[in-house]
């Protein structure tokens, strides 16, 4: 008896049921949403000046030196010679000699040289070990000998040798007298550093008695070890 009803009823839950399945349903989660890009100033940048470099003190020097070095044999380390400066020592003041021996007589002696200013002793060092002395004598009467004499006389104190040495000169028999005088026939030369060889001639008859001398001769030879010469 309630058919038409039903049906009714049963049509309309089918047309129903047609009209939701024609209607897309998306149940997947929103993806979320990406802001629009906004015009923002880019960034100023501020430059700082560079740090100046640290000197790193286990670095090696590597400058170029301003002036190349010799050419060395291989393995060879170049050495450095230090250079030393030679302090002048002061020299004395030579004492004054007593008349009888500073009295000299250019009648009798009219030109004395000798060869060299400088004999040294000691080591390998180059140098005279003998020194020729020279005299031109005017004839005198009785005039027998000409003796030549020397002394050493320290050059940085008052010590020094006697007037001990004496020799007798050779002569040519034309008014030249000559002697070459040998390193070791100086009395104690070895005993000084640096010393004067002082020397005077002296004219004689054949008893020893004095007619002349010549002006004594102080400080032009130096009698020198060769450690100190300069």
């Amino acid at each position: 008896m309630h058919s038409p009803f039903i049906k009714t009823i049963i049509i309309l839950l089918v047309l129903a049921l047609s009209g939701c399945s024609a209607i897309p349903f998306d149940f997947a989660l929103p993806a979320s949403a990406t802001p629009a890009p906004t015009d923002t100033p880019a960034p100023t940048v501020t430059r700082f000046p560079s740090p100046t470099a640290t000197r790193d003190p286990f670095a090696l020097n590597t400058q170029a030196p301003t002036e190349l070095p010799a050419t060395l044999a291989p393995g060879v380390l170049p050495t450095r010679t230090p250079t030393l400066t030679r302090t002048p020592r002061p020299t004395i003041t030579i004492e004054t000699l007593p008349p009888i021996l500073n009295t000299p007589s250019p009648f009798i002696f009219s030109f004395v040289q000798h060869s060299t200013n400088q004999l040294v002793w000691g080591g390998d060092c180059q140098g005279s070990r003998s020194i020729l002395f020279t005299a031109t004598v005017n004839r005198v009467r009785r005039l027998k000998y000409v003796l030549l004499y020397y002394r050493l006389q320290d050059k940085y104190s008052a010590r020094g040798t006697e007037w001990g040495g004496i020799v007798i000169m050779k002569d040519n028999d034309q008014g030249t007298y000559f002697y070459k005088l040998e390193l070791d026939q100086i009395r104690d030369y070895d005993q000084f550093q640096d010393a004067w060889l002082q020397y005077q001639l002296v004219a004689s008859t054949a008893a020893g008695t004095v007619l002349g001398r010549s002006a004594v001769n102080r400080t032009s030879i130096s009698v020198t070890h060769c450690s100190a010469l300069p």
